[in-house]
C-alpha cells in the first residue's frame, strides 16, 4: 500500500518536483509584489502573468491528476525558459545605476528554484521504465464463510 495510486517507484521522485513548482509559484507572486511600481495593462503583460502564474499551476495540477512523466518533462520545458528569462532579469537589473537588492535576490531565488526542476523533473524522466507494468492490487477473497 505504500505505493497507492502510482504506477512506478519513481513516482515518488514526482513529489519534490510539485514541492518545486508550489514553491515557485509563491516565489514569482512575491517577486511580483516587491516590483509592481508599474501598472499591468498591456495583453504582453498578460501573458507574462499566465506564463509565471498560470503554467507552473497547471503542471502541478497535471502532475497531480495525470502522474505522467511527459508532464514533468514539460515542467523541465518551462523551467529551462523560466530560467533563461530570470538570468535575463538579473542581467538587466545589475546594469541599472542602482539596482534592486530584493529584486536581485528573489530572481536569484526563482533561478535556483527553476535550476532544481530541472535536475529532479530530469531524473524523474529519466528514471522511466516503459517496460515497468502498474503494480497489481491484492484480490479479493471471494470464498463466502459457509463453504470453508
Amino acid at each position: 500500500m505504500g505505493n497507492r495510486g502510482s504506477y512506478s517507484a519513481s513516482m515518488k521522485t514526482f513529489r519534490p518536483v510539485i514541492a518545486l513548482l508550489v514553491a515557485l509559484v509563491v516565489l514569482e507572486g512575491l517577486l511580483f509584489e516587491a516590483g509592481s511600481a508599474n501598472s499591468l495593462a498591456t495583453i504582453r503583460d498578460g501573458i507574462l502573468l499566465g506564463f509565471l502564474f498560470g503554467v507552473p499551476t497547471l503542471l502541478v495540477a497535471g502532475i497531480l491528476l495525470l502522474r505522467q512523466h511527459w508532464v514533468v518533462m514539460a515542467a523541465v520545458m518551462y523551467s529551462t525558459i523560466a530560467l533563461a528569462l530570470d538570468l535575463s532579469t538579473i542581467v538587466q537589473e545589475a546594469s541599472q545605476a542602482s539596482p534592486r537588492p530584493p529584486i536581485l535576490a528573489l530572481t536569484l531565488g526563482s533561478s535556483l528554484l527553476n535550476f532544481l526542476i530541472m535536475i529532479f523533473g530530469g531524473r524523474c524522466a529519466l528514471s522511466f521504465r516503459p517496460d515497468e507494468s502498474p503494480p497489481t492490487a491484492p484480490h479479493p477473497n471471494l470464498q463466502s464463510p459457509s463453504s470453508s
